[in-house]
């Protein structure tokens, strides 16, 4: 009885295994798709950007703003390759490098939309105070990424030292 129980559930676990890797092939996919539209937007945007009054210093927050995004997006696949080369383990690292690409592409694009509102708004006190701690919890979020990196490099080079 317990081979018959046994062969199932090695069947089950081998239609798992194919259903996962499937569909983190159609994630991978997605997520390079998603990078080069994004590689596409940036590249086929220049000439509206730099036909429009103050249009080179948007372009430059642009290009960063999406170049930020699709630095996530290959993180994430790069995440993604971690997990399918081996046994899983938890790769902390690069979900603590998003975290910190994320939060700067966030200042970014709240520092242009305080210095450039959209044509008839005015950036009100409460408004910019609302900006200003954004981006005061941001800075504190990134700051944490960064001792949390530390943190983690500094407990995996003592594990290798007494190994």
């Amino acid at each position: 009885m317990t081979s018959k129980t046994g062969r199932k559930k090695g069947k089950l676990v081998k239609f798992y295994d194919y259903l996962e890797r499937a569909l983190y092939a159609l994630l991978i996919l997605s997520l390079v798709l998603a990078t080069l539209f994004i590689f596409y937007e940036i590249f086929s945007s220049w000439p509206y950007y730099l036909h429009t009054e103050e249009g080179f210093i948007n372009f430059v927050f642009f290009v960063l703003d999406r170049s930020l995004l699709a630095l996530m997006l290959l993180e994430i696949l790069h995440t993604i390759k971690i997990s399918l080369e081996g046994p899983i383990k938890i790769a902390i690292e690069p979900f603590l490098m998003i975290g910190i690409i994320a939060s700067v592409r966030r200042i970014l694009v709240l520092s242009v939309e305080i210095a450039h509102p959209p044509e008839g708004c005015e950036v009100s006190e409460a408004l910019f105070r609302q900006y200003l701690w954004e981006t005061a919890l941001l800075i504190v979020l990134i700051l944490s990424f960064v001792a949390g990196i530390i943190v983690l490099r500094r407990c995996l080079s003592r594990t290798e030292k007494t190994l």
